[in-house]
């Protein structure tokens, strides 16, 4: 192989190739090199996972034990982080430079996998022991004549945030997201029909409130006699007007 490129030209190729996808040709014109000098440097970091000929050539683990130790330190700490994130975190910890595909190749090898973040409702041991008790305490209750109405938001989370995580770990647990886009509906569900859906503009209070009841029952208000109405707990449901 041809000696007249530094490591950081070396380097600088893999990162043209594997990383910004650039032909060999279009490397050897970027970094002034023969296009059989980027076949060589390609074909040693395959081979070795680094771009300096060693004695032994061939399966060469690039980093030391130690260093695997730190980066295996780095992926538990920082899940979420890409790869280029962590090779400069990496690159502060050792001092030593390898190219975020290193630390791709490192990552998998060490067992981790990528998943999204799985979105669990802010519920807590109260509210958790409050809904328990009331199923507990109408379970036997007739819910056939039980119409059951609420609003709901449903929102789109735009962050598409990856983490990384061993095999074996469940997924991580998200409380809170940056939504981008969400709609509101209003609706009603009894045991053998259900409401029309309402989309919701704007805040609610009680006029609106019972906007929604009119529009979204009107077409059973004659089914729907001698039924038990059940809401959450805002105060615009609970007003005068609103019964």
């Amino acid at each position: 192989m041809s000696n007249h490129l530094t490591i950081r030209d070396r380097w600088r190729v893999i990162s043209l190739r594997f990383d910004q996808n650039t032909h060999p040709n279009r490397i050897a014109h970027i970094v002034h090199c023969s296009v059989r000098t980027v076949y060589n440097i390609l074909e040693l970091f395959r081979e070795t996972n680094d771009v300096v000929e060693r004695e032994g050539r061939g399966g060469v683990n690039s980093l030391t034990n130690d260093e695997i130790h730190i980066l295996r330190q780095l992926l538990y700490r920082y899940p979420d982080e890409t790869s280029t994130q962590l090779n400069n975190r990496f690159y502060r910890r050792t001092g030593r430079f390898v190219t975020p595909r290193t630390i791709r190749n490192h990552r998998r090898r060490l067992g981790f996998r990528a998943v999204h973040a799985r979105i669990q409702p802010l519920l807590n041991q109260r509210h958790a022991d409050q809904r328990l008790a009331f199923c507990q305490r109408h379970i036997y209750d007739d819910w056939s004549r039980v119409i059951f109405a609420d609003e709901k938001i449903f929102e789109v989370d735009a962050t598409g945030l990856v983490y990384w995580i061993p095999y074996g770990r469940p997924r991580p647990t998200v409380f809170r997201s940056q939504v981008q886009y969400k709609v509101a509906v209003f609706g009603a569900v009894w045991y053998n029909n259900r409401s029309d859906l309402i989309f919701i503009h704007g805040r609610t209070n009680t006029s609106t409130f019972v906007e929604y009841l009119q529009d979204g029952l009107h077409s059973y208000r004659r089914l729907i006699r001698n039924y038990y109405f059940i809401h959450d707990r805002p105060t615009w449901a609970h007003t005068v007007t609103a019964h």
